[in-house]
Order: structure tokens, then C-alpha cells, then sequence
């Protein structure tokens, strides 16, 4: 399923390539760079439509593509669509059980309340609204919309299925949208501590001499 899933004017233009507000008071967890999670990153993009947006920071494995016509790079290389809200979709490999999603956005804003995540095991999945939601920055920018950083977070911790892959949706709302930067950490699940792995070999170790 997820090979299927995967299967303004000009002034305007030239404020979204001027003004510019990154993830202002992004979510962090506090797990980010512990073993078992990743994280990927991006600040500046490469592609407006239709393909893909390798992360610029963090692990490799991400990518991030616009899937609305009419989409356009900015001069500091943001995806601006001028005559829709973008159509955002992030994708990655791997185990999940939590899920943290920062978006930073320009001009009208995008459609908060139905952002979701999908996971998969290559052959069938189910989507997830977010658990959490807060609006970690808002600036208005008079005659342009708001510079705003939103972020989402997901605990799938009990969830039964295998998880292979993943993906997010966040979709604008009107022309004049803006993305400027987004960042994903996702927790793959814990992973032994150095003592718990020693203690296993000795184990075996002992079970081994007694037979």
C-alpha cells in the first residue's frame, strides 16, 4: 500500500522568497538521539512537485513531497503554491511506536486539524489522527498570512500491527501556502542497555558450559 500511496501573483512570490521563519519553539522529545529513534530534517527544499525531498539533516531515509500542481521554490527554498494550499506527504522505513511532527508554514495557513500519519507492513495499514497538537509560534504578516510552526506528536505504543513504513499528511488551504521547514522524530522502540546485553551472553554463556 504504500508504493500506492506513494504511486498569487508575483509580489507574493517575492515576500514568500524574503520572509522566512524556520520551526520557532519546535517539539523536541526527549528521547531524540537515544537508541532506537531517528530523526530527519528539513530546511530548504529541491523539488516544488511530484518528487521527492531528501532530509538535509538527521538520518537518512526521509522524503518529503508536494503532491499540488502549480507549486514553486522560493529564491530561500521553500515550496510556495500560489494558486492552492500545498498537498504535503512525508515518508520513511521502519518500526514506529512514537511519532513527533514539526511543521513550520507561511502565509495562509494550512488545515491543522486533519493532519495524520499512516503506517504500514507492505501490504496493508491504518491511518492515525494526532494525539497532541499545539501552535508552538504565530506571527502575522499583514497582507501575507502568519509565519507559523505547529507541531504533532503520536504514541502507537499499543498498536498490534507490524509496522514496516510510514507516512504524513498535512495539506494547506488556500493559495498563497507556504512550507518552510518540517522535522520528524520517531521512536522505533527500546532498545537493550549495554548491562541487560551482558547479562544475556553470560546467561547463555552458562547455559552452554551446563550442557
Amino acid at each position: 500500500m504504500f508504493s500506492k500511496v506513494l504511486c498569487c501573483s508575483i509580489i507574493a512570490a517575492g515576500a514568500a522568497s524574503q520572509v522566512s521563519a524556520d520551526l520557532v519553539n519546535p517539539e523536541i522529545p526527549a528521547w531524540r538521539g537515544d537508541a532506537g529513534t531517528q530523526y530527519y530534517g528539513w530546511d530548504s527544499f529541491s523539488s516544488a512537485y511530484n518528487a521527492p525531498n531528501f532530509n538535509d539533516s538527521g538520518d537518512a531515509g526521509g522524503m518529503l513531497f508536494n503532491f499540488a500542481e502549480g507549486a514553486m521554490l522560493t529564491g530561500s527554498g521553500n515550496i510556495y503554491n500560489q494558486i492552492g494550499g500545498l498537498e504535503l506527504h512525508v515518508y520513511g522505513y521502519g518500526p514506529l511506536e512514537q511519532a513527533v511532527l514539526n511543521v513550520a508554514s507561511m502565509g495562509t495557513e494550512m488545515d491543522y486539524a486533519n493532519v495524520s500519519l499512516w503506517v504500514g507492513d507492505g501490504i496493508a495499514g491504518q491511518m492515525f489522527t494526532y494525539d497532541t497538537f499545539a501552535t508552538n509560534f504565530y506571527e502575522e504578516i499583514p497582507g501575507f498570512g502568519a509565519n507559523v510552526s505547529t507541531s504533532y506528536t503520536w504514541d502507537l505504543s499499543t498498536y498490534t500491527g507490524a509496522i514496516t513504513e510510514w507516512a504524513f499528511f498535512v495539506n494547506g488551504t488556500a493559495p498563497h501556502n507556504v512550507l518552510d521547514a518540517v522535522s520528524v522524530d520517531i521512536f522505533s522502540g527500546a532498545v537493550p542497555t549495554p548491562s541487560v546485553l551482558v547479562l544475556f551472553g553470560v546467561t547463555g554463556l552458562y547455559r552452554r558450559r551446563r550442557q
